[in-house]
């Protein structure tokens, strides 16, 4: 197999259609597309709760995966899967962030960076979080959201923005009252 197949790599079978056509099927690819979000809010909570000054790393982390994502995807290098095969995109997803480029995939650049963050800060069960968030990265690929050489795009992107913000710490007047706030919404007694 040449490697402009394997990095542009699909299923012959378009699991896109065959998901959506089930009663069902809408809802659980909602649910796992954007249930990678709300395990990534949780693993935040985990890492600022171990160590606030994570706080800064991760805003800055997240400002700049989701500035350099949307930037290389306006150039727009190839289009997604599932608009070759003239898929739409299934009602409950954002089509505005779908109809953007494929590469590169920015679930994946916040789980590198996330990753990372967590071999820096155990605070959480690496075989756990790869066990969620492999599966969900793999179910974006066979749906055809993304080539397997977008989610690697994504995963080097991830690690260079981890690079960049892992050691940002901002001694500022709001970090108390940050803290402050972070305690409360999350009813942590210091």
């Amino acid at each position: 197999m040449h490697t402009k197949n394997i990095l542009f790599w699909q299923p012959r079978t378009d699991f896109l259609k065959k998901i959506v056509a089930f009663p069902f099927g809408r809802i659980l690819l909602i649910i796992l597309n954007y249930l990678i979000w709300v395990f990534f809010i949780y693993i935040s909570y985990l890492l600022i709760k171990f160590d606030f000054k994570i706080f800064w790393q991760l805003l800055f982390a997240t400002l700049l995966a989701e500035i350099v994502e949307r930037i290389i995807k306006k150039k727009v290098f190839w289009r997604r899967p599932m608009f070759i095969r003239h898929d739409e995109t299934p009602s409950g997803l954002v089509d505005k962030w779908y109809q953007s480029g494929a590469f590169p995939s920015g679930h994946t650049i916040k789980t590198l960076f996330f990753l990372l963050f967590l071999i820096q800060y155990p605070v959480f069960s690496l075989p756990l979080f790869l066990g969620i968030v492999v599966p969900l990265l793999s179910f974006r690929v066979l749906v055809g959201f993304h080539y397997p050489i977008d989610i690697l795009g994504g995963a080097l992107i991830g690690i260079i923005i981890w690079y960049f913000c892992h050691s940002i710490y901002l001694n500022t007047f709001l970090n108390p009252y940050l803290q402050q706030l972070f305690n409360t919404v999350f009813l942590i007694h210091s």
